[in-house]
C-alpha cells in the first residue's frame, strides 16, 4: 500500500494560494490511488474543512480523483511545504531512468559547488546573486526541468539561518527565481528531498576524491608554481529521488525531486553543507496502467486499465504525461477491430475511462456494448476482418474423385482376382504365374489406398498410413513384375547346359526381401520421425493443412527410382526374347510408364507445396494412381482377358485349355501329332516362346534334376499338347 503522512479525518486539504490550477489531466494525483487510506480529505494547520464523503464501492482511482478535487478546492488554505506526498509506487523506475540526464545536471552542479566551497573564495561564496543565477542557468539549459535549487543547511550560508536559491518555470514560460527558505522550513522530515540526503551524506563523504594539479597564471608570460588540487565527488547513485509531492509554496505543482549532497570543507575534512537538486513536473511522467503487478518496482497503477480483457489488451502510450487513460485498447491476437475501415483500429484509453466512469455513476454510457473486438474466423491467428484464413476445400470435387476411386477399385480388383482363380490352369495365365499376378493385384490395391486416406483433412495417422500404403504397395506390385522380368532374362540369357531352376517359390522369397526393405524404411520413419501435419500457405495467403514432405519422402522416392532403373535394365535385356503372349513387352511398358509418371509427380508435388492447393494435389494423386496402377493392370491383364475371351468363342476351355508335359530325349518334332517339342542345345539362342520354357521348368519334378536344359548336354524335348497358344 502507498504511504501518506498521517491525516486527521476532520481536517481538510490545504494548498498555497499560489498553487498552479490543477487540470483534470493532472490526475497524476490519482496515482496515489492506494494512497488514500481513508478516502477522506486532508488538512492543514488545524483549520477545519468539509469532509469528503465517498462511497466504499467507488473505484480506487475515482476515490483518488475525488481526493485531488478536495485538494484543489482547499488549496488556498494549505501550509507551505511538501507534506502532501503521493507515497511509493506512483512513479515507476522507468520514469526515474527517463530523467537521469536531468538528474546528472544536479550531480555536476553539486561537484562544482563542493570544489567552490573548498576553495572558499570570498568574492564568490558571499555573493547571493551568483547562486541565484546559477540555479536559473540550470533551468534555462534543460527544457525538461521544472525547477532547480541549491538549499543550505542551517547557518551554512553567511549569517542566514537557511538559504535556498530556487528557480522554476511558470505556466507562461517564464523562469522565476526566489529564496525557498522564506516560504517554509525544509529541514524537517516531511521534506524528504532534503532530510534523506542530509541523513546519508556522511556515508558519501568518504567517497571518490579526484586529485590533480592546479596551475594558476603568474603573469602574461608565465605560470605560477602548480599546487596539488583535490575534491570530493558525488555520483548519480549518491542521489535520492523523492516521493511525488505537492510543492506548496515552491513550484506549486505535483512534482518529484532529485537531490545530491554538496559538501563543505573544514579542518581538513568534508561535511554536509547543502543539496543540489532538480524538480520534475509529474505531468511529464507517463502513467502505466497496463503493467501487471509481477514486477519488482512498485506501481500503484498496475492493471488499473479499463480495457475489455477478454478481447482487447492494454498498450501504454508514452509521452502523454501524468494522466489517466494514457493507453489504448488494441485487439488481442485472434480478434479484429469492428470498424474494419478505421485508420486507428483501437479504442482510446481516455474514451474507455470516461464511459467506465459514467457506468459507475449510473449515467448513460456505451461501455458494456462497445469497446470490444470480434473473434477472427476459425484458424486465423491474426486478422483484419471476418474473411476466412483457412482454404475451403472443394468437397464436391473431392467426393467425386473418391467415388471414382472406390468404384474403380471395387470393379477391377475383385474381377481380376476372380479371373486369376477361374482360369489358373489356362496356359496364358499359368505361364504368367497366377500367384505373382495375385500379388500384383494386392500391390495395386495398396497403391489405390493413398487416395482413400487423403480424402479427409490430414492427421498424423492418415499421413503415416499414406506413406505405408505407397511404399509397401509399390514394393509388392512392381517387385513382383520386376522379378517376373528377371526370371525371363535369366532363362533368355543362359548359354550353358547347366540346370536353371527359378520357381515361383523362389521369386516369392526374393519379393519378400524387397518388401521387407521398404517396410523397414517405413517402420523406422514411423518410430523416429513420423509424418507431421504442417500448415502451408495456399492461394490468396489462405492456410491449409498438409502432410509434411521431408527427406524421408525423398529417400523413399529414390529407393523406388533405383528399383525402377533396375527394371528398365531388365526390360532392355529381354526386349528380343521370343514370347508367345508378349507379357514381357507389357511389363516393360508398365515399368517405363511408372518411372516417368513417378518422376513427374515428385517434381510436381515440390512445386505444389507453396502455394499449396490440396484439391489439385488430391486430383493429381488420383490421376497418378490411375495412370500407373490401373494402367499396369490393364497392360498385364488386358491381353490375357482378350485371348481367353477369343478362345472361348471357338472352343471349350475346360477341354483344350489344359497343358501337360512329358520328358523324352531325341524325339523329333511333329506338328501333326498334336504335340510340339522345345529343343535347346548348349550355346544355342532361344527360339521357342519363353512361356513354354517357364511352363516346362515349373512342371518338371523337383527330384528329377531335369531342366529345359539337359544335364548331358543333349537336346531336351518337352511334349506339350496343343491348347490355347
Amino acid at each position: 500500500m502507498l504511504w501518506l503522512a498521517p491525516i486527521d479525518k476532520q481536517d481538510t486539504v490545504c494548498l498555497h494560494p499560489d498553487s498552479v490550477k490543477m487540470s483534470g489531466e493532472i490526475v497524476l494525483v490519482w496515482t496515489a490511488l492506494l494512497l488514500i487510506q481513508t478516502a477522506g480529505a486532508t488538512v492543514s494547520d488545524g483549520e477545519q474543512g468539509n469532509r469528503s464523503s465517498i462511497s466504499p464501492d467507488v473505484d480506487i482511482v475515482d476515490r483518488f480523483l475525488q481526493y485531488v478535487e478536495d485538494v484543489e478546492r482547499n488549496k488556498d488554505n494549505c501550509s507551505a511545504g511538501t507534506s502532501l506526498n503521493l507515497g511509493e509506487g506512483v512513479v515507476l523506475d522507468y520514469g526515474r531512468k527517463r530523467f537521469r540526464p536531468q538528474a546528472m545536471v544536479a550531480v555536476n552542479r553539486a561537484n562544482f559547488l563542493t570544489r567552490l566551497w573548498k576553495d572558499n573564495m570570498p568574492n564568490i561564496v558571499d555573493s547571493e546573486s551568483f547562486f541565484f543565477e546559477a540555479v536559473r542557468s540550470m533551468v534555462e539549459a534543460d527544457g525538461a526541468l521544472f525547477g532547480a535549487g541549491n538549499c543550505y543547511a542551517e547557518w551554512e550560508f553567511r549569517d542566514h539561518r537557511l538559504f535556498c536559491p530556487y528557480a522554476y518555470r511558470t505556466e507562461d514560460g517564464r523562469i522565476n527565481v526566489k529564496d525557498l527558505s522564506v516560504e517554509y522550513d525544509y529541514t524537517g522530515e516531511e521534506s524528504e528531498w532534503f532530510y534523506e540526503v542530509r541523513k546519508n551524506a556522511m556515508e558519501r563523504s568518504r567517497g571518490n576524491v579526484t586529485i590533480g594539479l592546479f596551475t594558476q597564471r603568474y603573469n602574461t608570460t608565465a605560470h605560477a608554481e602548480p599546487v596539488e588540487d583535490s575534491s570530493l565527488l558525488v555520483s548519480y547513485e549518491d542521489g535520492h529521488w523523492s516521493l511525488p509531492y505537492f510543492d506548496c509554496g515552491g513550484g506549486n505543482i505535483w512534482m518529484m525531486t532529485f537531490t545530491v549532497p554538496v559538501f563543505g570543507y573544514r579542518n581538513d575534512s568534508y561535511y554536509f553543507k547543502a543539496t543540489s537538486g532538480i524538480d520534475i513536473d509529474l505531468r511529464q511522467v507517463d502513467v502505466n496502467q497496463c503493467a501487471d503487478m509481477s514486477g519488482e518496482e512498485r506501481n500503484v497503477f498496475a492493471n488499473s486499465h479499463k480495457c475489455k480483457r477478454d478481447t482487447t489488451k492494454c498498450v501504454p502510450i508514452s509521452g502523454l504525461g501524468f494522466r489517466v487513460g494514457s493507453y489504448r485498447c488494441e485487439c488481442k491476437k485472434g480478434f479484429y477491430f469492428p470498424d474494419t475501415t478505421s485508420s486507428t483500429p483501437y479504442y482510446n484509453g481516455t474514451d474507455v475511462e470516461q464511459h467506465y466512469k459514467s457506468k459507475k455513476s449510473g449515467v448513460t454510457n456505451d461501455y458494456d456494448k462497445s469497446f470490444s473486438c470480434l473473434r477472427c474466423s476459425p484458424g486465423c491467428d491474426e486478422c483484419l476482418d471476418d474473411r476466412p484464413c483457412i482454404l475451403e476445400w472443394d468437397w464436391t470435387l473431392r467426393t467425386g474423385v473418391l467415388g471414382a476411386q472406390v468404384l474403380i477399385v471395387s470393379l477391377i480388383i475383385p474381377v481380376l482376382l476372380t479371373f486369376t482363380f477361374k482360369y489358373a490352369d489356362v496356359k496364358v495365365l499359368k505361364a504368367a504365374s497366377p500367384v505373382l499376378l495375385r500379388l500384383v493385384l494386392l500391390g495395386a490395391l495398396l497403391l489405390y489406398c493413398p487416395v482413400l486416406v487423403a480424402y479427409s483433412p490430414p492427421t498424423v495417422i492418415t499421413c503415416t498410413l499414406k506413406s505405408w500404403f505407397r511404399e509397401v504397395g509399390f514394393a509388392v506390385a512392381y517387385g513382383a513384375l520386376l522379378l517376373k522380368t528377371w526370371r525371363i532374362s535369366v532363362v533368355f540369357r543362359v548359354k550353358s547346359a547347366a540346370p536353371v531352376r527359378i520357381t515361383d517359390q523362389d521369386l516369392m522369397k526374393y519379393l519378400l526381401g524387397i518388401v521387407m526393405i521398404f517396410a523397414a524404411h517405413a517402420a523406422v520413419r514411423t518410430i523416429v520421425d513420423p509424418p507431421r501435419v504442417v500448415i502451408n500457405r495456399a492461394r490468396e495467403e489462405l492456410k491449409t493443412a498438409q502432410c509434411s514432405s521431408d527427406w524421408w519422402d525423398h529417400s523413399a522416392a529414390i529407393g523406388e527410382l533405383l528399383l525402377l532403373v533396375w527394371g528398365i535394365r531388365l526390360c532392355w535385356v529381354v526386349r528380343k526374347a521370343p514370347s508367345e503372349f508378349n507379357e514381357s513387352k507389357f511389363i516393360t511398358w508398365a515399368i517405363y510408364n511408372e518411372t516417368l509418371l513417378s518422376v513427374f509427380l515428385n517434381i510436381a508435388m515440390i512445386f505444389l507445396q507453396d502455394p499449396a492447393d490440396p484439391d489439385v494435389q488430391y486430383v493429381l494423386l488420383f490421376a497418378h494412381s490411375q495412370l500407373t496402377a490401373t494402367m499396369m493392370l490393364g497392360l498385364l491383364f488386358g491381353s490375357k482377358v482378350y485371348m481367353i475371351y477369343k478362345c472361348k468363342r471357338n472352343k471349350d476351355l475346360t477341354q483344350t485349355g489344359t497343358t501337360t508335359t512329358s520328358q523324352t530325349k531325341s524325339t523329333p518334332a511333329s506338328s501333326t501329332s498334336g504335340k510340339f517339342l522345345l529343343t535347346k542345345k548348349p550355346g544355342q539362342q532361344l527360339q521357342t516362346p519363353i512361356e513354354d520354357w517357364i511352363l516346362a521348368d515349373s512342371q518338371i519334378p523337383q527330384n528329377t534334376g531335369l531342366s529345359p536344359v539337359a544335364a548331358d548336354n543333349g537336346p531336351v524335348t518337352i511334349e506339350v499338347k496343343h491348347g490355347l497358344r
